[in-house]
Formats: structure tokens, sequence, C-alpha cells
């Protein structure tokens, strides 16, 4: 009997421990993984930075003419242009339409990011004026971002240059707080680390602006910071090519709640990087799909769209 009950004793103490065991290889066996997809619509040319809207979803690629070549400018540089399609159940894009610009300038139209109620758009686009570059030692149709607003029956009209934007530097990349509250966006002007940095300004019913801010310095880098995007749940998310990443460009993570000033970017998981270039992370409002653009290994064209699910 008392053989017994110190074999009691003893399961008593190894059972628990069991148990746990077994629930964690339990639980990695539910566990939902990440799964990456090419999207069908890509080709030979470039799409990236893809958006949803509504019910819509807009990106970006090469602007062509209409035997399919790729329009170039008088620097030999691709001009791009801004897209609308519909997403189906398993996140293709069909039905793809060129986004019209109707008013006089530059036609380079790219990296865009919407209000949530789909009527204002910040995009990427080039001053129509020659500024310093200092990166290249010359002058040259430096970029800046625009604001248009859609009106039923006319379309994206009302293009404003924002006020901030330098023509002798490069403001690109915008990137819509959740409440629209706050534009993100990079640029390389004088206090700027690396070739370009995250920085933000307030906004006032897409009318008014407020003082441009860097953001922290344990968030840009002494490298390139590109492609920022602010997730419904406020994490900050951006491309870099900062030493210690996965590849040649990473995604970054960083949650713009955390009270921890000094708390480092994260570099996503594979399959969302990978060896190649990654950036222009996009996650939809349910937190778990969303899409990327990778010059990863069997791609299509130059920059490619992929649609992620089991984030």
């Amino acid at each position: 009997m008392k053989k017994q009950n110190n074999l009691e004793e003893n399961n008593m103490t190894v059972n628990p421990k069991l148990n746990l065991l077994f629930l964690f290889f339990i639980s990695l066996g539910f566990a939902q993984e990440v799964e990456v997809k090419r999207l069908k619509i890509n080709n030979k040319l470039d799409h990236f930075a893809a958006r949803v809207v509504n019910d819509k979803v807009l990106f970006s690629s090469n602007l062509t003419r209409k035997n399919g070549r790729v329009i170039l400018d008088k620097y030999a540089q691709n001009l791009y242009a801004i897209y609308e399609g519909k997403a189906d159940e398993n996140g293709e894009i069909v039905d793809a339409k060129l986004v019209r610009r109707k008013e006089v300038g530059m036609s380079n139209m790219s990296v865009a990011t919407y209000s949530k109620d789909g009527k204002y758009m910040y995009f990427t686009t080039n001053h129509t004026e020659k500024g310093e570059n200092k990166l290249k030692d010359m002058n040259t149709f430096n970029l800046l971002i625009q604001r248009a607003e859609y009106e039923e029956g006319k379309g994206w009209t009302n293009f404003t240059s924002l006020p901030f934007c330098d023509p002798d530097h490069n403001f690109a990349h915008p990137a819509l707080s959740p409440d629209g509250s706050t534009l993100y966006f990079i640029a390389d002007v004088k206090d700027t680390k690396g070739k370009s940095d995250i920085y933000k300004v307030s906004v006032t019913d897409h009318k008014t602006y407020g003082e441009v801010t860097k953001l922290a310095e344990h968030i840009n880098s002494p490298r390139t910071e590109t492609f920022p995007f602010v997730s419904a749940d406020n994490k900050l998310y951006f491309s870099s090519d900062r030493i210690g990443g996965k590849g040649g460009i990473d995604i970054y993570e960083y949650d713009l709640n955390s009270t921890n000033i000094i708390k480092e970017p994260i570099s996503l998981d594979k399959p969302i990087n990978s060896r190649g270039d990654d950036f222009s992370f996009f996650l939809n409002d349910d937190l778990t799909t969303g899409y990327i653009s990778s010059r990863r290994s069997r791609g299509q064209g130059g920059d490619d769209l992929y649609y992620f699910s089991g984030f």
C-alpha cells in the first residue's frame, strides 16, 4: 500500500509535465501557417504597392502603350501608373484597369494610400521642375507627394502637391494611419540618416498639415527605409536594407502602441521575407490576409505581387 501511494505521488509529479508536452505538440499540429501565393496578374512588368480600398484593389505598375510596350521618360527611366481591380475569394486581382489622371503634369504616378472612405488619395509623383539631387550630384525631377479627391462622375480630381515637399529633396511612399490623422512617408531631407528615412505629419480634414517629424532613431537606420504602412491595430510595417536582415530588403514590424521607446523593429519571418527583396507590406483589417511585393526567386518579372493568408 505504501509503495502504491509513492507510485501515485510520482505519477502526480510526472503526469502534468507529460500533459503539457502533449498539449504543446497538439497545438503545433493545429497552428496556422502563413501561406504566400504569387498572383496570376504578374508578368514581365513591375507590379507592386497593392492597397485594398472598400471593394477595390489598387496597385502600381508600368505605364504602357496600347501595344503593351513600356513607356520611358527622356532619361530612359520607367514611368508608372496606378491600376484598379477587384479581388476574388483567393486574393487574385481581376479586371484591372488604368486609373487615369486628367490634369496636366508629369505622367509618373505610383505608391499610393487612401482614406477609409476612398475619397482621398495620396500618391508619389514628380515635380514638374528640376531640383537638386545630392545623391546623383545633378538636377533631377525629384519625387513629391500629391493629394487627389474622388468625385462621382469625374473620378480623381483636384490634384494638390503637399506644401512641405521641397523640390530639392525627395518625398515618397505615403501611408495614412487608420484614423486618417497622420501621414507617414519617406524623405531624404537634411537630417536623414540613410538614403531615406521615415517621417510623419499630422493631417486635418485632408486639407492642412502639421510640422514634419522624423521617426525615432531606433526605427530609422543608417541604411534605407521605404514603403511604410500602418495596420488597423496601429503597427508600423516598412522595408529596409539594414544590417541583420534575411535578404537584400526585408519587411520590418514596429508596434506604435509600445511604451518601450528603445524597442527595435523586428524582421518578419519567412515566408513573408525571403532571400530576395521584399517590400510594400499591406495587411487587411482582418489582420490575417494581405499583399506584399517581392523580387524573390521564381518570380515572373521584376517586382511581383503576392497574396498572403494566415498571418
